[in-house]
């Protein structure tokens, strides 16, 4: 019974104790306000100047085929964003187009990946037509890996279908 009494007694001194502690010592030591640190600010806007830079790049375009083809008609939008691409590119030569092919999920893998190549290529001859080199370009494929929206419905399956055409910067 001794324990039980002596036991009680110590815990409501170490509540007590606790409380004091935290309200008096601890409590208002959080509350004072922290000085804040100036740092310098650098004067290079770097940053700034490569956002610009993007904002002023060509929007990516996307040319849209039909099913298991890699056939297309060409299109004065085309024409214009091509023309925003070669202007882009003799003024900034350190740039490359990224000419991507993309497939639907329907056929083998192996089948959609050169599809999606073959896609590239076809758009990569029609923008040396329209006077960017060849060096300039890079085709690859993504095949069905990556897809437009789903492929539950014909319409999704559709957009997937596509050759994006894109400015990378190096």
């Amino acid at each position: 019974m001794r324990i039980l009494i002596t036991g009680t007694i110590v815990f409501v001194i170490w509540c007590f104790f606790s409380s004091w502690l935290y309200n008096d010592i601890l409590l208002p030591v959080m509350r004072k306000p922290v000085p804040a640190l100036a740092t310098p600010v650098s004067q290079t806007n770097e940053a700034d100047s490569l956002m610009k830079l993007k904002a002023m790049m060509p929007k990516n375009l996307s040319i849209y085929f039909e099913f298991n083809d890699s056939k297309f008609k060409p299109d004065p939008q085309y024409d214009n964003s091509i023309a925003a691409f070669k202007a882009w590119l003799d003024k900034y030569p350190g740039s490359m187009l990224s000419v991507e092919g993309y497939t639907d999920l329907v056929g083998t893998t192996e089948f959609n990946q050169a599809l999606g190549l073959k896609r590239a290529y076809i758009v990569g001859k029609y923008l040396e037509g329209h006077g960017i080199t060849t060096d300039k370009i890079m085709a690859k494929s993504k095949g069905e890996d990556t897809h437009a929206v789903d492929y539950i419905t014909a319409d999704g399956r559709a957009k997937s279908r596509r050759t994006d055409i894109s400015i990378k910067m190096q």
